[in-house]
């Protein structure tokens, strides 16, 4: 039987009218945000102090540190872009499953080169991978790898994709290292790792893993931008929840109840104008910690910037974009990356090879029905009958019915 929605007109109503007493109660709570930030501009000794404290008592509170003297400060890149070269990596996935004819997954890497100014047209390329063998599928345990584990495969492939072809692109320049090399990725820079893993070996391995490549790229003096879409952080506002708060008061409990929970950065950051950005941050995290110590001192550091063109905060669209600490020690480089990012933004407010890079990634339903079918005829010539569980087919056999 289908879904009775005439069963959830009040429901449906209710939360209507929940929803908009919350959209009241969080307006005047960002207000109150807006106000200490443009009320405490200068970050103190004070401050620095208590963000040490909240760290102390919660290690997993996910708050940031300034890097620079102001909270408040915004910075538009007046620079008109130079002849940069853009590189993009994007992964797409097929999780492996236990209902499958034989259980596998897939990882396709794609990936574009746009050469700016140069009258070429971008190289474009995607490159599939099959995981079949006993030690990629299944852990210690015998149980098959979870989502997290066929993840940062792909993460490892997005990363050294736009490692190999940055070196590429800087050896085919003959070494100069005038023009700049920008390699996005959709997505956190840092690579997602478990909080409670600190002495588990895979966790090292994948950031030694991860610091091999950033040091290429750093190398090929190509800097890695992670960009991220409508960012649900609050590191921000995580700040600025101390702020009125008397250092001996911090709290687990008061740091578990800020006074500006559910509330994100992108909304504190919306009145940013096109192509302005927040101050410079590092998030206080384990995991860029863990990534400090095996880089030899690097961070990743990140800021909010409006990639929109309307000077309407009704119309901004911020985006965090996060990258190591060198390029804002080097003279310049930030605002050539902040110029760069932003003139890609085009037609939408979304990096355009970004966008290019997701084409040529994904697999579309199409694409798994075809590679399935490829895969259940090499079966049959190696003598073997493919099946699906029973749950599988009975499932196909139902949406079928409905397609119908």
């Amino acid at each position: 039987m289908a879904l009775e929605l005439n069963k959830l007109t009040k429901q449906v109503d209710v939360m209507g009218q929940a929803l908009a007493q919350r959209r009241d109660a969080q307006r005047d709570r960002l207000a109150r945000a807006k106000e200490i930030l443009a009320s405490t501009p200068h970050v103190t000794a004070e401050l620095r102090a208590k963000i040490s404290r909240a760290r102390e008592i919660d290690q997993w509170r996910r708050g940031a540190l300034p890097l620079g003297e102001q909270l408040s400060e915004r910075h538009r890149a007046t620079l008109t872009p130079s002849a940069a070269i853009l590189i993009a990596a994007d992964g797409s996935q097929i999780y492996p499953d236990r209902h499958a004819i034989v259980p596998y997954y897939l990882v396709n890497t794609g990936a574009i080169v746009l050469r700016a100014g140069s009258g070429q047209a971008p190289s474009v390329m995607s490159m599939p991978e099959i995981f079949y063998e006993e030690q990629d599928l299944y852990d210690a345990d015998g149980q098959l790898h979870p989502p997290e584990h066929v993840n940062a495969q792909r993460a490892r492939r997005e990363i050294r994709a736009l490692a190999d072809l940055a070196e590429a692109e800087r050896t085919a320049l003959a070494g100069d290292l005038s023009r700049p090399i920008i390699c996005l990725t959709d997505g956190p820079l840092l690579p997602w790792q478990k909080l409670d893993a600190e002495e588990d070996a895979p966790v090292h391995e994948e950031m030694d893993f991860f610091v091999a490549q950033m040091h290429r790229l750093r190398r090929a003096r190509a800097v890695p931008v992670g960009y991220v879409d409508r960012p649900d952080s609050a590191y921000v506002l995580r700040i600025l929840e101390l702020i009125e708060q008397p250092i001996e008061q911090i709290s687990r409990e008061s740091l578990r109840r800020g006074s500006f929970r559910l509330l994100t950065d992108r909304l504190l950051f919306d009145d940013l104008a096109p192509n302005e950005r927040c101050a410079l941050f590092t998030a206080n995290s384990e995991t860029n910690d863990r990534y400090e110590r095996a880089s030899g001192g690097d961070r990743i550091i990140f800021a909010y910037v409006n990639v929109a063109r309307q000077a309407d905060p009704r119309h901004s669209v911020i985006a965090r974009i996060e990258m190591p600490r060198w390029v804002a020690d080097e003279p310049g480089l930030l605002d050539v990356v902040q110029a760069v990012v932003y003139e890609n933004c085009v037609p939408r407010p979304y990096p355009y090879v970004l966008t290019r890079a997701h084409e040529l990634a994904v697999v579309g339903d199409a694409e798994r029905a075809g590679f399935e079918a490829m895969l259940e005829q090499a079966l049959l010539r190696h003598g073997m009958l493919p099946a699906v569980s029973e749950k599988a087919g009975l499932k196909a056999l139902i949406g079928g019915r409905r397609g119908r």
